[in-house]
């Protein structure tokens, strides 16, 4: 079975060349942008013109990883932080103690 790709669902041409005042123009639709960074699949680059409307499920897909990465460094500085406060108020609980003994000794 043969694949093809439909037009634009707004009607227009990603670019276009035509003519004014005797000098070729190109036309560009503002939907159709490019997009670089890297394949966090195969880890190579990309630099490619697409239609930021075909465009939105792969950003979508990497927005919502890069979310998932935010919550998990998240989480882990919360899980450091409750650990740093449960020693300082096991210090501070020996500290008392420490000093209770000291005024009981000085009765």
């Amino acid at each position: 079975m043969e694949i093809k790709v439909a037009g634009c669902p707004l009607g227009a041409k990603c670019e276009e060349i035509k003519t004014e005042d005797e000098k070729p123009v190109i036309y560009r639709c503002p939907w159709y942008v490019q997009v670089r960074g890297v394949d966090v699949n195969t880890g190579q680059q990309i630099d490619n013109w697409g239609c930021a409307i075909a465009w939105m499920p792969t950003l979508m897909i990497n927005t919502a990883n890069e979310s998932r990465k935010g919550a998990a460094a998240t989480e882990s500085f919360r899980n450091a932080m409750v650990k740093q406060e449960t020693q300082a108020q096991q210090v501070r609980l020996a500290a008392r103690r420490l000093l209770q003994g000291e005024d009981s000794a000085c009765e």
